[in-house]
């Protein structure tokens, strides 16, 4: 599940990637080394999405040359596995490096594990709505989701988000910490139940599907009936 998560954030439409079937493959690989790691009574390995989100960002070209006032925007990214090979190397290598790390105060440690966590909201759907949440309408920029759904039942399906969070993080630190994956599981549930309450083209906005997608359905706004 935690794999999955960190498949739809990294391969966003917005980042224009060009082989993310790939990540299906790693999902893949994953899962059957988590497999012999369980024959052989071996820690399953994880994920790393804070660390996945940064070499992303890292790899990826912005825009310099657009309009002012607009965004910039991707260009392209350096899709490859060398460096991902090179950090797992070099996070391998750091077991052996125990008496160099001891000297680096666990402050700047903190520090750059903070700073790499606050850099990788940017671009997180979920914190863009919860930042529109504080600002008035007319300062919404013109995303999809923006256009597509009705300012406040956006404001809605990111207060459910943000209560789903709060509660998963309660379990997480709770002493049925265990029980984790079954509450993550229990979202699927959830998310059908809000079903009634969006449309089909408000759902897949809020959920980040590609915006040329759905510029060829009508526009919320176009489909509302006009007075008299």
């Amino acid at each position: 599940m935690m794999a999955l998560s960190q498949q739809l954030i990294v391969s966003k439409p917005e980042r224009r990637l060009q082989k993310s079937g790939g990540l299906h493959l790693d999902i893949v690989v994953l899962s059957v080394i988590n497999c012999v790691c369980g024959v052989f009574g071996a820690p399953w390995q994880c994920v790393a999405t804070v660390r996945s989100v940064s070499h992303v960002a890292a790899l990826t070209a912005m825009s310099t040359t657009h309009a002012p006032g607009d965004k910039p925007h991707v260009i392209y990214v350096a899709e490859q596995r060398v460096t991902g090979l090179v950090v797992s190397l070099l996070v391998g290598l750091s077991a052996l490096a125990g008496g160099v790390l001891r000297l680096v105060p666990l402050s700047v440690l903190f520090g750059v594990f903070l700073y790499m966590g606050i850099s990788a909201l940017a671009g997180i759907q979920l914190w863009e709505r919860t930042i529109l949440m504080l600002k008035p309408p007319k300062h919404h920029p013109p995303v999809v989701y923006v256009r597509r759904v009705p300012t406040l039942r956006m404001h809605l399906y990111t207060a459910v988000q943000i209560l789903v969070l709060i509660g998963l993080c309660a379990v997480k630190w709770s002493s049925i910490g265990l029980a984790l994956p079954l509450c993550l599981l229990l979202t699927v549930p959830l998310r059908r139940a809000l079903t009634p309450l969006f449309t089909p083209l408000q759902l897949r906005a809020l959920d980040g599907a590609h915006p040329e997608k759905l510029d060829d359905e009508p526009d919320f706004y176009q489909e509302a009936p006009l007075p008299g």
